[in-house]
């Protein structure tokens, strides 16, 4: 081959990767990249976070009708949690192992433990990390679209929609200045009908070197109210057996004879 056509297509090249590299679908990923990466330094930085294997929150949880109960949230790496709450003297729990879910609701009759359904774990996705969902969202399996600048309570917001690696869909809204969480939307089937829900944070306090949000208010399409979650405890690296994030070993036993026994 001769200089002149390796020259040729050196240049050909060179040109292409310019293109690409001022293409519109690269200066968005370059500019999400840096959204991103202005909200985990803003949140604490990436090596506070990296050190974070668990994480234990507690406070009090806002049900409704003046009812605000104790709340325990246990998470740890990679995609466990379990959400505990107590209600009438009797606690609730719903937990998720990365793979599988379960849950427990004696306030609704229901004292044996079930798995969850395909929507529900979906759902749990939310509280299932530590991190937040930005976070190495690339390597956790999600992807992370800017959808445009809008506001929010008075304040300028960038949207970003994020597609998690189960393929449900969150809308994250990061304030302009800060570069903090100020709202997370999602769809959830409430009675039967798809529902838009905003989850409003607010009152972000620094633990351990961590930026964390103290309040939550979450609002439902179609609901008038809305209820709130308290941050009021915060334990960084709790040691959690992996067992904990499991069904119950009788209840998967009594979960087979039951399918064994419908089949």
């Amino acid at each position: 081959m001769s200089r002149k056509v390796v020259a040729a297509a050196l240049a050909f090249m060179l040109v292409t990767a310019i293109l690409i590299y001022n293409s519109d679908a690269m200066k968005e990923a370059r500019f999400v990249n840096a959204l991103v990466a202005r909200n985990i330094e803003a949140r604490g930085g990436a090596d506070a976070w990296e050190a974070v294997s668990s994480l234990r929150l507690a406070g009090q949880m806002d049900l409704g009708q003046e009812m605000v109960v104790p709340y325990v949230l246990e998470q740890k790496r990679p995609d466990k949690m379990c959400f505990e709450f107590v209600f009438n003297g009797e606690t609730a729990v719903q937990c998720a192992d990365g793979e599988s879910g379960w849950k427990l609701l004696p306030y609704l009759g229901r004292t044996t433990p079930e798995l969850m359904t395909d929507a529900e774990l979906r759902e749990t996705a939310d509280s299932a990390e530590p991190y937040g969902l930005l976070y190495n969202y690339a390597a956790r399996g999600s992807d992370v679209d800017y959808i445009g600048q809008e506001q929010f309570d008075g304040r300028d917001v960038f949207k970003l929609e994020v597609t998690l690696s189960r393929g449900g869909v969150r809308w994250l809204y990061l304030d302009t200045e800060t570069a903090l969480e100020t709202k997370l939307e999602t769809l959830r089937t409430v009675s039967g009908q798809e529902r838009r829900v905003e989850t409003i944070y607010s009152d972000w306090q620094e633990i351990e070197g961590l930026l964390i949000a103290q309040r939550q208010d979450t609002r439902t399409e179609g609901h008038s109210e809305s209820h709130f979650l308290t941050v009021e405890s915060v334990v960084v690296n709790p040691s959690l057996d992996d067992t904990r994030f499991t069904m119950p070993t009788s209840a998967v036993s009594d979960l087979g004879v039951t399918q064994q026994a419908s089949l």
